[in-house]
């Protein structure tokens, strides 16, 4: 009893499969149609194929139902992971602030406190320890639970050289884009009252102020690739590229934990995203972030840096302004030549926005989680 033999498979709607290889779609298509009731979104409608139910008669998979079914399992799944990254963000902080405080004056604590801010190569050790710890530990639990190969969340080959040999000039046309949309968030920010200061310690050691620079501008930015751009991305892309660029951003402002930096944050991570997906490869990510955070240290270092009154400002801005111009310069010149390969087609799924938005809204995870994070930006805002 056949209607007709049309077929709708939802890897035509995936746009950025058509940059990768052959291998890597067979094995992203493997992935989903294993975790199909659970973790992946794999529908392919055979309308020769008809199931009869009770009550309702002949029936075909609604892909609705089957794209509502993996949305909601795989968003409780990262959610349930950014909770086990949020307490860990609101533990260490707390744990840190009562060794410090004087009311707890124990003698264990009162070591501790001493060995930590006395001795700068102790405090790079710790630093490492949890700002590598926080992110590495609850990454254990979700690669367990997904089960998705490194061949899916590690993409290296690059499709696109055009547009990964602008890598470089776009993070620091970025940088200079997302620093003046910070700034106007600062300045609204201390419109209301708000402090918009954001402070990271700089050691005065060479040796430490090096350790220091190359977690900060080396290790932290490529292990938040991996998670962000590699599994992230990779897992919600099945829902549609754009769909999946705007919330893996949204996530990695948020998992800051800091409302001074989410507008900063958000746009880095949206064009970075946008450049590891048009490009076919992680390693773009890896460049523009290093570049970007690299020039975040550069500026908070000489920030620290005795200077006439007036001369930061300028610094920070002719800085700025050079990368606009090499970055929008580099870009022009490449979409006058290559204007064919920096678009990326982006198709609708089954599920329209508001069924995704009460699909999230209405979930006990996602909902702990957000409260969890809003709850971490309250304690970090500072009044002036």
């Amino acid at each position: 009893m056949a209607i007709s033999k049309k077929r709708d498979n939802s890897d035509s709607r995936i746009a950025s499969l058509r940059l990768q290889d052959r291998e890597y779609n067979e094995i992203y298509r493997k992935w989903r149609i294993e975790h199909k009731k659970d973790f992946g979104f794999y529908f392919l409608d055979n309308s020769d194929e008809l199931t009869y139910r009770d009550g309702e008669g002949f029936i075909t998979e609604s892909p609705q139902a089957a794209e509502r079914s993996a949305f909601t399992e795989i968003h409780s799944l990262l959610a349930k992971f950014l909770c086990i990254y949020s307490v860990l963000n609101l533990i260490v902080p707390a744990v840190s602030g009562i060794i410090t405080a004087p009311e707890f004056d124990i003698p264990l604590f009162r070591s501790l406190s001493a060995l930590v801010s006395g001795n700068e190569f102790v405090y790079v050790a710790v630093d490492y320890f949890v700002r590598i710890s926080v992110r590495i530990l609850p990454l254990f639990y979700l690669m367990k639970k997904i089960n998705m190969p490194k061949k899916i969340f590690m993409p290296t080959k690059i499709y696109n050289k055009p547009l990964f040999n602008i890598a470089a000039p776009m993070a620091m046309l970025t940088f200079g884009i997302a620093t003046i949309l910070s700034n106007i968030q600062h300045t609204s920010a201390a419109l209301l009252g708000v402090d918009p200061t954001f402070s990271l310690r700089i050691p005065h050691n060479k040796i430490c102020l090096i350790l220091s620079a190359f977690l900060t501008v080396v290790i932290v930015p490529i292990i938040s690739e991996i998670v962000h751009h590699g599994i992230i991305l990779q897992i919600l892309k099945q829902f549609g590229d754009g769909y999946a660029l705007i919330v893996t951003s949204i996530i990695a402002a948020l998992t800051t934990g800091n409302f001074h930096i989410f507008l900063f944050t958000f746009t880095v991570m949206l064009i970075t995203g946008f450049f590891v997906v048009r490009s076919g490869s992680i390693i773009t990510g890896f460049i523009m972030r290093i570049i970007i955070s690299g020039s975040v240290y550069f500026l908070t270092v000489i920030k620290t840096i005795a200077l006439p009154q007036g001369m930061y400002i300028t610094l920070t801005a002719a800085l700025i302004f050079a990368y606009i111009a090499a970055g929008f310069t580099a870009v022009s010149v490449f979409i006058k030549k290559h204007s064919n390969k920096i678009n990326l087609p982006l198709y609708k799924m089954y599920l329209d926005t508001r069924e995704r938005i009460m699909c999230c809204l209405t979930n006990a995870s996602v909902i702990m989680w957000l409260s969890l994070t809003f709850l971490i930006m309250i304690i970090k805002i500072r009044w002036i």
